[in-house]
C-alpha cells in the first residue's frame, strides 16, 4: 500500500468498533462456557462486587481487567475456562439507601446492578453472563439458607448473647464500616457495646484446620497467609493462677470482705513469671464485680469501663493508640513465683475473649507491656537475658572459658553522623570500643575509661545505657580462649575532637575509624550487634521478646529461657493451654436486607429448623424497614410474617427474625457459578468434581482475612459433608494495587478526585483503558491515575492501528524480526501467567515500534502481533483480524508458539563474584568458554578494583551465568 493509500485510512473510531465487537460476541455466545471433560479446565475467578449507586470508577476494574486477560490468554492455550460475574447484593448499604429514599432496598439493587453490569460489558470483558448470580435472588439464598441448616444440625450453630455497635441515636445496631472514629457515620452519636441475642457459628471448632491448611496454599501471597495466622492466632502458653487479695481501706473495716479471690492468666511466656511486675483484667472481666465491695476507687473503675464499652475491638486493640487504664486500688495480685505482691489494673488493650480476659504484665518483655508500664510509670524487671554466639569466632573446643562483665561503647559525632569503630590490624576485625568491668566498677565509667585507653578521646557525655546485658559466647583469638562475655551496651557522645595520647600496645593492636553505621554493620565483628542496633532505634521504649538465658529468677537463673518454661509452669501448678485469636463467628443481624436465618422458635420444642422443601424462605414485601428501637430487625414487627406453625408439634410459633450477615453468601458463591440454574443442588456432584478448586482468585488484600477465612471454613464443612470435593476452594490467589487519584489520594466523592470509566470509554476507548491499567504499574502496586499514561496507549493503539498499510504480500522475515517477535511471543506468554502484566505491556510496545520503523511487514508478522494483543486490547483486535480476511474471532485463535532458539541473545550478563558474593557484572558472548570468559573478566574494573595483585585461587565458571574468583 503507498503511503498516500496509507494516509487516507480510515481513522481509528474506537466507539464504533467496541459497540461492534461486543453486540457480536454477545450474539455469538462467544463466551459461553460448557462442562465437558474433554478439555483440561481453568477456573478464573473475581471477587464479585458490591453494587453501589454511584457505580464503579476506573480503580474498580483493575482485578477484572487482570483476570479477563488471563481468562483469553488461556482459550488461546487450549483450555476450557470458566470465568464468571455476580453480584453481592445484601446488606447495610442498601437498607440504608432504601430507609433515606422510602424505596424497597430489592429496587435499589436491581438499578445498581444493571448499571454496573452495562459499565463491565463497555469494557469487552469476556465474562459467561449466562451464569451470573445475585445474593439477593430466592432461588440463590435458598441454598445459602440449605447450607445454614447443615451447619445448624451439626451442632455448629449456636444462640449467645454478643455485644454490637448500638447507636442510641438512630437506635439501631451498626457494622464497623458504619463508624468513624467510634461515632455514628449517620448521625455523629458515640456508638456503645451492647449485647444483643445473636446466632453464632463454632469457627473455632476449625481453627486448627484452617490454620495448618495454609501451609498447603503455595501460590498464595505470604502476606496474606501470614495476616490469617495471625488472625487465628494461635498460641501456646500456660494458665497461671494468680490470688487476688482485698488490701485497702474497706477490707480494714469490712474484714468479711477480706476473702481471696483466684483469676486465672493465660501466658505463652511462663518463662518471665518472675518477671510480672503487675496485672491487667479487660473492663468485662467478671472479677471487677466479685470484689466490687473491696474497691477503693469505685467511682474512677466505673468511669473507666464505661468508657471502654464504647469502644470498637479495633480502636481498642490498635498498636499506635495510646495505652490507658486505672489501678484497682484496694486489691493486690500475688506473683505465684517470688510470692511479690503486685498492683491490679483494669484496661482496655486486654480483651476478655482473648485467652482468659487477664494478664500477668511482663513489661520488659512484651512491647503492649512496656508502652503501658511508661505510660503509668510502673516497674520493668528483666529475667530475659539475649544470648548470642559469634559465628565469625565460635568457641573452640579444648579452650578454657573465661567468664568477664564487659562494656560495648558506642561513640557518635552528633557533627557528622558518625560512628567510632576500632579496625584490629592483626584479626582483621571491625569493632566498637571493647573492654572488661572491674568487680566495683560502675559501668559508665568503665565505658568513659575504655575509650580514652584505646582512642585517646575523652570529652565525652553519657547519651544512655541498655537496661539489659548479652550473653556473648566466642573464641578471643587475641587471648588465645573462649569467652563468656556478659556485654552492657553503653551510648556515649563526642563533646569534643581533643584527645590524649595512647599507650603504644593500642596503636599496635588497632586504629581508630569513622564511619557510618548501617554502612559498617555487614563488616563488623560482634555478637551482639542486632541486639545494639534495635536498642539505638528504639532506646528507653525497647522491650526485649526474644529467647535467651534466665537472671532474676530465683533457682532458675542461668537456665535456657525455652527450657525454663515447663520448669516455671511446672512450679507453679499451671496448665498448658493452646488458646486461638480467633473468636466464633456471630452470624446475625438486626436488619431487614439479609436472608432469613430458616428457624423457628416453639415454646414446646424450642429452636427448629425450617424442612428443606419449605426453602427458600423468602422475605416479606414490606413498605418500611426502619430500625425497631429495640435492637431487633425490623423482621419483628412484621406479625403476619413472624407468626408461623411449629414443624415438629404444628403449635404456633415464631421465625427467626435475624438475618445473616452479607458475609453469607460471598462464602460459597464460588460453586453457584459452577450450575446456577440446578433446582435440586447448590451445584451437581459431576461439576463440581470437573471445576473445583478455583484455579485463580483475584480481589482486594482488604478481605486477606474475613471473606478468606469464612468462606475457606464453610469451604471446609462442606467438604465434610460431601458436597464438595477439594479440602480448599482457591489453590491460587492474587491482589490488586489499588488505582489513587491523579492528587495521589484514594478516590472518592470526598476528594472530588473520582474518574468515571464512562467518560474515560468514550473519549479514548475500552481498549486504551484496560492497556494503561495494566501498564501503570506491577499489579499488586498502588498507582496514581495519569491522564498523560492514558494518551500513551492511545497513542500506542493508533501506531497498531496503522499497521495494516505496511502488510505486503511478502512472508519472509529479517533476522532481527523473527528474534524480537519470537522473544514477544515468550515474553507475554510468560508476564501473563505471572500477572506481571505492566511488563507484556512494554514487550508488546517494543515490538508495535519496530515494526512501525519497518517500511514493510508480513502478513503472519501482524497476525501474531495482533494474536499477542488480543487479550489487552479484544476489540481492535477482532477488528483488524477481520481486515485480514478471518472469517472466525481472534478469540478462537491459538497463541502464537516461539522457537526457543530464535529467543537467545548473542550475548549475556554474567555475574562476577569474589569469593562467593556479587561484586558486579560483564557482557560475554553467550556460551562463551572457560578461557574466553576469564579474558573478558580481567578488561572489567571489578577485577582490577578487588583483585589487583592479589592472589587467586581458583575461578569457577557456570556458563552463561556466574564467574566466582576465589582469593
Amino acid at each position: 500500500m503507498t503511503e498516500r493509500k496509507q494516509r487516507s485510512m480510515k481513522k481509528y473510531d474506537h466507539n464504533r468498533i467496541e459497540r461492534k465487537w461486543q453486540k457480536r460476541w454477545e450474539k455469538d455466545k462467544l463466551y459461553r462456557v460448557k462442562h465437558t471433560g474433554g478439555k483440561e479446565k481453568k477456573y478464573i475467578l473475581d471477587m464479585f462486587p458490591y453494587p453501589s449507586g454511584e457505580g464503579i470508577h476506573v480503580g474498580h476494574p483493575r482485578g477484572y481487567i487482570a483476570t479477563d486477560i488471563y481468562s483469553r490468554y488461556l482459550r488461546m492455550k487450549g483450555f476450557n475456562v470458566l470465568h464468571p460475574m455476580g453480584w453481592d447484593a445484601f446488606g447495610l448499604p442498601a437498607e440504608n439507601f432504601a430507609i433515606k429514599n422510602k424505596i424497597h432496598p430489592k429496587t435499589a439493587v436491581k438499578k445498581n446492578v444493571g448499571r454496573y453490569r452495562k459499565q463491565l460489558s463497555k469494557l469487552g470483558l469476556s465474562y459467561d453472563w449466562d451464569r451470573e448470580i445475585n445474593t439477593t435472588d430466592p432461588e440463590y439464598y435458598k441454598w445459602t439458607q440449605w447450607i445454614f441448616l447443615r451447619i445448624f444440625k451439626a451442632g455448629l450453630a449456636y444462640e449467645s448473647h454478643e455485644p454490637i455497635n448500638w447507636c442510641p441515636s438512630c437506635k439501631t445496631g451498626l457494622a464497623n464500616e458504619d463508624l468513624e472514629g467510634g461515632l455514628c457515620e449517620r448521625c455523629g452519636s458515640e456508638v456503645e457495646q451492647r449485647p444483643f441475642r445473636q446466632w453464632v457459628l463454632r469457627i473455632t471448632d476449625y481453627a486448627e484446620e484452617l490454620l495448618n491448611d495454609l501451609d498447603g496454599l503455595s501460590d498464595w501471597p505470604e502476606s496474606v497467609k501470614d495476616s490469617q495466622r495471625n488472625w487465628i492466632g494461635k498460641s501456646k502458653g500456660s494458665e497461671i493462677d494468680f490470688l487476688l487479695t482485698p488490701v485497702g481501706e474497706r477490707s480494714k473495716t469490712a474484714p468479711e470482705n477480706n476473702t481471696e479471690y483466684s483469676i486465672s492468666v493465660f501466658t505463652t511466656r511462663p518463662d518471665t513469671l518472675f518477671g510480672a511486675t503487675y496485672l491487667v483484667v479487660a473492663p468485662e472481666h467478671p472479677i471487677i464485680g466479685e470484689m466490687w465491695s473491696s474497691i477503693d476507687n469505685k467511682t474512677a473503675v466505673r468511669n473507666y469501663i464505661k468508657k471502654a464499652t464504647k469502644k470498637t475491638e479495633l480502636q481498642r486493640t490498635t498498636e499506635e493508640k495510646k495505652k490507658t487504664g486505672v489501678e484497682v486500688k484496694g486489691i493486690l495480685a500475688k506473683n505465684p513465683a517470688n510470692g511479690e505482691s503486685i498492683p491490679v489494673w483494669v484496661a482496655d488493650y486486654v480483651m476478655m475473649h482473648y485467652g482468659t480476659g487477664a494478664i500477668m504484665a511482663v513489661p520488659a518483655h512484651d512491647d503492649r507491656d512496656h508502652a503501658f508500664a511508661k505510660e503509668k510509670d510502673l516497674p520493668i524487671r528483666y529475667v530475659v537475658f539475649p544470648k548470642r554466639i559469634d559465628e565469625r569466632n565460635p568457641p573452640k573446643e579444648k579452650k578454657r572459658t573465661i567468664e568477664r562483665k564487659t562494656v560495648h561503647v558506642i561513640v557518635t559525632d552528633p557533627d557528622s553522623g558518625k560512628t567510632l569503630f576500632l579496625r584490629w590490624k592483626k584479626h582483621k576485625w571491625i569493632t566498637f570500643v571493647v573492654g572488661g568491668v572491674g568487680e566495683n566498677e560502675d559501668i559508665i565509667e568503665a565505658a568513659k575509661r575504655e575509650v580514652e585507653e584505646e582512642t585517646g578521646y575523652f570529652d565525652l557525655g553519657f547519651k544512655k545505657i541498655t537496661p539489659f546485658y548479652v550473653e556473648a559466647h566466642y573464641y578471643a583469638a587475641h587471648k588465645n580462649e573462649n569467652r563468656k562475655a556478659l556485654t552492657t551496651a553503653v551510648h556515649l557522645e563526642l563533646k569534643s575532637h581533643k584527645r590524649k595520647k595512647i599507650a603504644p600496645e593500642e596503636n599496635e593492636k588497632h586504629e581508630i575509624m569513622w564511619g557510618k553505621l548501617d554502612e559498617t554493620v555487614d563488616l563488623m565483628t560482634c555478637a551482639e550487634l542486632d541486639i545494639w542496633t534495635e536498642w539505638l532505634k528504639k532506646g528507653d521504649n525497647m522491650a526485649y521478646t526474644g529467647s535467651g538465658v534466665l537472671d532474676n529468677s530465683g533457682e532458675f537463673s542461668g537456665m535456657d529461657n525455652e527450657v525454663a518454661k515447663r520448669s516455671i509452669n511446672n512450679k507453679v501448678g499451671g496448665k498448658i493451654r493452646t488458646k486461638y485469636k480467633l473468636k466464633d463467628w456471630v452470624f446475625s443481624r438486626q436488619r431487614y436486607w439479609g436472608e432469613p436465618i430458616p428457624l423457628i422458635h416453639c415454646k414446646k420444642c424450642g429452636v427448629v429448623p425450617v424442612p428443606e422443601d419449605e426453602l427458600p424462605i423468602r422475605l416479606p414485601e414490606v413498605r418500611s424497614y426502619e430500625p425497631t428501637g429495640t435492637g431487633e430487625s425490623p423482621l419483628a414487627n412484621i406479625t403476619s410474617w413472624v407468626k408461623t406453625k411449629c414443624p415438629k408439634c404444628n403449635e404456633n410459633a415464631k421465625r427467626e427474625t435475624n438475618t445473616m450477615p452479607q458475609w453469607a453468601g460471598s462464602c460459597w458463591y464460588y460453586l453457584r457459578y459452577i450450575d446456577p440454574k440446578n433446582k435440586k443442588y447448590p451445584v451437581h456432584p459431576n461439576k463440581e468434581k470437573y471445576w473445583m478448586p478455583v484455579d485463580l482468585y483475584v480481589g482486594g488484600i482488604e478481605h486477606a482475612t474475613r471473606h478468606l477465612i469464612y468462606s475457606r471454613f464453610w469451604h471446609k464443612f462442606l467438604y465434610k459433608e460431601g458436597v464438595v470435593t477439594t479440602k480448599e476452594p482457591f489453590k491460587a490467589l492474587r491482589n490488586q494495587g489499588l488505582i489513587l487519584g491523579p492528587d495521589g489520594r484514594k478516590m472518592s466523592k470526598r476528594w472530588g478526585n473520582v474518574i468515571s470509566p464512562d467518560k474515560v470509554v468514550n473519549d479514548v476507548g475500552a481498549d486504551s483503558m484496560r492497556l494503561y491499567e495494566m501498564f501503570m504499574g506491577p499489579f499488586e502496586g498502588e498507582v496514581s491515575w495519569s491522564i498523560n499514561g492514558l494518551m500513551g496507549t492511545r497513542r500506542f493503539l493508533e501506531r497498531v492501528w496503522r499497521l495494516p498499510g505496511k502488510v505486503s504480500p511478502s512472508q519472509i522475515r529479517d533476522r532481527d524480526t523473527e528474534s524480537i517477535i519470537h522473544k514477544t511471543i515468550k515474553k507475554v506468554g510468560d508476564d501473563i501467567s505471572s500477572f506481571s502484566f505492566n511488563t507484556a505491556v512494554s514487550s508488546l510496545m517494543i515490538l508495535v515500534k519496530h515494526m512501525d520503523s519497518k517500511e514493510k511487514i508480513s502478513k503472519k508478522d501482524l497476525r501474531d502481533i495482533l494474536t499477542l494483543l488480543a487479550p489487552f486490547a479484544p476489540h481492535i483486535a477482532d477488528e483488524l483480524w477481520e481486515g485480514l480476511g478471518q472469517r472466525t474471532s481472534i478469540h478462537r485463535s491459538k497463541w502464537p508458539a516461539y522457537d526457543p532458539e530464535k529467543t537467545l541473545d548473542e550475548s549475556t550478563k554474567v555475574a562476577i563474584q569474589i569469593n562467593g558474593k556479587k561484586r558486579g557484572e560483564m557482557e560475554i558472548a553467550r556460551d562463551s568458554s572457560k578461557e574466553e570468559a576469564i579474558k573478558e573478566l580481567e578488561r572489567t574494573s571489578v577485577f582490577s578494583k578487588w583483585c589487583g595483585n592479589k592472589r587467586i585461587n581458583k575461578i569457577i565458571y557456570v556458563p552463561n551465568r556466574i564467574i566466582n574468583i576465589v582469593l
